[in-house]
């Protein structure tokens, strides 16, 4: 009996990477390479679940994210989102779609946001944070990386991201469990679905 569940470990183990698996390659020199990939990664969808907690408010929405190199769109449903809420985005501007087919229109999507649902919700940082990267407008305080090369903790300006889950998506790894913590908001994202953008 003993022996059979010493083969048991053994065999589910061997299915493993053995813990003390390590990299061919460095971490810093893993991040590098994975780096240029996801920056020309300009063709994506998600779809999850955000938490926002602001103050002594919380919200909870579905996610539904088309990011192209041309325009995005967020669509989010449930009590976060009023019923329903769709943001449009383009070089040119930001359009924002409520459930009655209101429209609002502005030249941020985070004004947008705050203006007409009292969010403050950083949008154009999160198109590189999902990806797993730094946001490229904002300086790098300070990065921590797994043994794969792939951002674990991230702090940039007030922000701190931190990135619990990796998932496959083609041949990347792409977060799946996101925590977003910043003075004046706490975000949570979970991405169920990693697909192309249609």
């Amino acid at each position: 009996m003993n022996r059979l569940l010493l083969v048991t470990v053994v065999v589910m183990m061997s299915a493993c990477k053995p813990i003390w698996y390590k990299p061919a390659e460095p971490a810093e020199t893993l991040w590098q390479q994975r780096s240029v990939k996801l920056a020309a990664l300009n063709n994506w969808s998600i779809k999850g679940r955000t938490a926002i907690t602001q103050g002594s408010e919380g919200w909870t929405a579905g996610l539904n994210w088309q990011d192209l190199p041309e325009r995005y769109q967020i669509a989010l449903t449930g009590p976060f989102a009023q019923g329903g809420a769709v943001l449009t985005g383009d070089n040119q501007q930001v359009v924002l779609t409520m459930a009655d087919g209101t429209t609002v229109s502005a030249a941020t999507p985070e004004a947008l946001l705050k203006d007409n649902l009292g969010i403050h919700m950083p949008v154009s940082a999160l198109r590189d944070w999902v990806r797993g990267l730094p946001y490229q407008k904002y300086p790098v305080e300070s990065m921590q990386l797994d043994i794969e090369g792939r951002i674990t903790h991230l702090k940039q300006k007030d922000w701190q991201i931190e990135i619990l889950r990796y998932v496959p998506f083609e041949h990347y790894y792409m977060p799946a469990k996101i925590f977003i913590k910043h003075p004046d908001i706490n975000l949570k994202l979970i991405i169920r679905d990693w697909e192309r953008a249609k």
